[in-house]
């Protein structure tokens, strides 16, 4: 296992949605509980780092300053920034703790200082440049990546959203950035909330072909999630050779979260983790990992465990709360169709070998 950094600040357990939210900051240090009694703090290849938060030249590589402005003003007079996502007192300084983390994150890989970095709280993927929602306030995902891009000297980075519903901000905000390579692979979004996220969603521009949508049908299990990976996104990052590679997401493609109908197991999101190490390695480079969503409580910590030891290769594993569904052989095919299709409405930007 090769060095590994987990950047968490206890003050992101106040970017909490409120009562009657599934999004609540008690999962942070829930997850910080669970890393130390299963002995990943103790390890000595993890260190354990604590971010500041972002400051405004930070978070404006990606939103301009008239947002962060509203932003602010709507938190002070406790106004939503959507109907999902309230500004209760405290959630922009935890946001700024978020984007800290994330960046930090990506600066530790960056330079080397290890292979692996974990964001803890991080993949607040449904906010665009001037708009939030879906309880995103901040794209840290894409201010790690612009950072990366302006100030670490790197000129190819890969996203990998593994969350159940399509990173449509962080499309939005790459969509015409051949520097970015960003595969997005959810639920079917004709079923689930952000409603975007198609196949032939797939760049403009000078970035046309570096955006890549993989819908899975509802009721896409482990088998699903590991054709897309194999015939996919390794396929992706053996061509595109990213000079790091960053994975957002996390629970909610559990088959017991109740904001997604996907079926994975702990061991299936352990199998994206793993990918991603794998392809990290194929091409010579350090993977940031993001976890910050999941909606079922029983299954939160756990899943973003997953995610995370199969990204640094640690090798304790959770068991199920309860026994997975039976697969499901029409969402084999289903997902076996969009694969498909995928490489053959990519094959005139990518191989695909």
């Amino acid at each position: 296992m090769e060095p590994v950094a987990i950047v968490y600040h206890e003050g992101i357990a106040d970017y909490d949605m409120g009562r009657g939210s599934p999004f609540r900051g008690d999962r942070f240090p829930k997850f910080m509980k669970l890393i130390g009694d299963l002995g990943m703090l103790s390890d000595p290849r993890v260190t354990l780092v604590e971010p500041k938060p972002a400051d405004d030249d930070v978070i404006s590589l990606i939103h301009p300053k008239e947002y962060i402005r509203e932003v602010e003003r709507r938190e002070a007079l406790s106004l939503p920034l959507s109907g999902d996502t309230p500004l209760r007192p405290g959630i922009v300084q935890a946001a700024r703790l978020i984007v800290g983390a994330s960046v930090k994150a990506g600066e530790l890989v960056a330079n080397g200082v290890v292979k692996v970095a974990e964001g803890v709280g991080g993949g607040l993927h449904h906010a665009g440049r001037s708009y939030g929602g879906g309880f995103c306030v901040f794209n840290d995902v894409a201010v790690c990546a612009q950072n990366l891009l302006e100030n670490q000297g790197l000129e190819r980075v890969m996203i990998l959203d593994s969350d159940v519903h399509s990173g449509n901000g962080t499309m939005d905000i790459f969509y015409g950035e051949p520097r970015v390579l960003f595969v997005s692979v959810h639920q079917d979004p004709r079923t689930i909330y952000p409603g975007t996220g198609f196949m032939d969603q797939i760049g403009e521009g000078a970035g046309e072909g570096y955006t890549v949508n993989v819908p899975l049908p509802p009721g896409a299990d482990d088998r699903c999630m590991d054709l897309f990976l194999e015939e996919v996104f390794k396929p992706l990052a053996d061509e595109f050779k990213p000079q790091i590679i960053i994975r957002n997401g996390g629970t909610d493609p559990h088959f017991l979260d109740g904001l997604g109908s996907l079926r994975l197991t702990f061991e299936g999101l352990r199998a994206i983790g793993k990918a991603v190490a794998d392809a990290a390695t194929s091409v010579q480079c350090g993977a940031v990992d993001l976890c910050c969503s999941g909606y079922n409580p029983i299954t939160v910590a756990e899943g973003w465990f997953s995610l995370l030891s199969g990204v640094m290769g640690y090798e304790e594993t959770v068991e199920e709360p309860r026994p997975p569904p039976e697969p499901s052989e029409v969402a084999l095919e289903e997902a076996r169709e969009v694969v498909d299709a995928i490489r053959g409405r990519l094959g005139e930007y990518w191989g695909f070998d």
